[in-house]
């Protein structure tokens, strides 16, 4: 297993090719990780995904994440595919991937709201000797199924997510079917003049998480079962919860402070339209191995009322409206408020822009209301959304994804 050379960790050695299985064999399983073999995947990842970290401190960020209160008791799932009739001490990993429990709801036309435990999929991976060969694309078939019963109490799931970052086919051709990616990216700027136009904003601190998470569920449970008069029947949601938010800010607290030894401390914005409607963002930071890659993402936009689930659509055409009617101003400020405010915590940090993931019309108004450049990106490579339907039906014709937001990532 993993070995150590001069002080630094090394990555346990590939096998011989020519003794790899092929990948139709019967004898290949997915199966979860010895503690062992989750370590020895994290010290072959690190090679392409520690970012800013040495691969030192990326094994140690992967442990501070495994602590969390999203990721502990059972909540992250290390998996990797082998050939049963490996006999070898260690067995050979031929591709793995992690999974993390998410609390979700899927709400129906009739209106039933049925509270459920879905997975969302991270950290595919097959090193470098291994590609070519079909076992990721094995390994997601059998995840497919495995998942379908894994953690349900003896039921079966409805769905699983994840985020591909190498384009829509290769998930989809394995059961997961991309979801509108789209976002607006807007300039970081320093604090001006500009605020006096806008709402003020009061800082988000830890301790406040778990009351507007609270308020959040609250929020989305309300209004999940106001559907529209045409269009999908199921609605499905990831619940923003402060289990999945605190995962975020645990990850950008640890390579914050190991990379600038500052630790941030805001983490978001909240304020109040004139008739007393809340509306707050949470946000977290990522660091790139580049500094001008460094990009600030908002997880959540929360705006009470906002009964409408729509996506605006790509395009120059896109301008913030809905069916012909301009958004309430005074929500458009407020959301403007929070965004600004993201956009000078952003400066504070030297983050280039900071991105809002599948914007409503109304949030798109308000990006336009700070920037006459503000547009939106349909995203084709990097983190689409993507959805595994354990249903009936076509689940692009069936299912809506609402609140399909940055928080949902992992």
């Amino acid at each position: 297993m993993p070995s150590e050379t001069n002080g630094t960790l090394q990555p346990p050695p590939a096998a011989d090719v020519s003794t790899l299985p092929d990948n139709t064999m019967n004898t290949l399983e997915l199966v979860p990780a010895t503690a062992e073999e989750a370590h020895a995947c994290i010290l072959i990842n690190s090679q392409s995904w520690s970012g800013p970290l040495t691969p030192e401190a990326y094994v140690r960020r992967e442990k501070h994440l495994a602590a969390t209160s999203l990721a502990r008791n059972g909540g992250l799932t290390s998996w990797v595919l082998i050939d049963s009739a490996d006999k070898n001490s260690p067995r050979t990993i031929l591709s793995a991937c992690e999974t993390l429990r998410k609390k979700a709801i899927v709400a129906r036309r009739d209106g039933e709201i049925k509270d459920v435990v879905t997975h969302g999929i991270g950290s595919v991976f097959c090193r470098d000797e291994y590609r070519g060969r079909g076992y990721a694309g094995r390994m997601m078939g059998e995840l497919g199924r495995v998942l379908e019963r894994w953690q349900q109490n003896g039921g079966t799931s409805t769905f699983n997510v994840l985020y591909s970052d190498i384009g829509k086919k290769f998930y989809a051709k394995n059961g997961w079917k991309p979801f509108p990616s789209l976002h607006i990216s807007l300039p970081s700027c320093k604090s001006g003049d500009r605020e006096q136009e806008l709402p003020d904003t009061v800082p988000i601190h830890d301790e406040d998480i778990d009351r507007l998470c609270q308020q959040d569920e609250d929020m989305l449970r309300e209004s999940v079962s106001n559907f529209k008069q045409d269009g999908p029947n199921t609605r499905v949601a990831l619940i923003p919860d402060a289990e999945t938010l605190r995962w975020h800010h645990a990850r950008e607290e640890f390579v914050a402070q190991e990379v600038l030894q500052r630790h941030p401390k805001v983490k978001g914005a909240y304020t109040k339209t004139n008739n007393g409607k809340k509306v707050w963002c949470m946000w977290t930071r990522i660091f790139s191995k580049k500094e001008d890659e460094n990009t600030f993402y908002i997880l959540r936009l929360a705006i009470e009322g906002e009964d409408d689930f729509g996506v605006v659509s790509s395009g120059p055409e896109s301008n913030g409206t809905s069916n012909g009617q301009s958004p309430h101003q005074d929500r458009i400020a407020a959301i403007a408020a929070c965004l600004r405010a993201a956009q000078v915590e952003a400066s504070r940090w030297n983050m280039k822009s900071v991105e809002i993931w599948n914007p409503s019309p109304t949030v798109l108004a308000a990006a336009k209301n700070l920037s006459s450049k503000a547009e939106i990106i349909d995203r084709d490579e990097e983190s689409i959304a993507s959805l595994l339907w354990y249903g009936k039906g076509n689940v692009l014709e069936t299912v809506e994804w609402v609140r399909n937001e940055k928080f949902g990532w992992c």
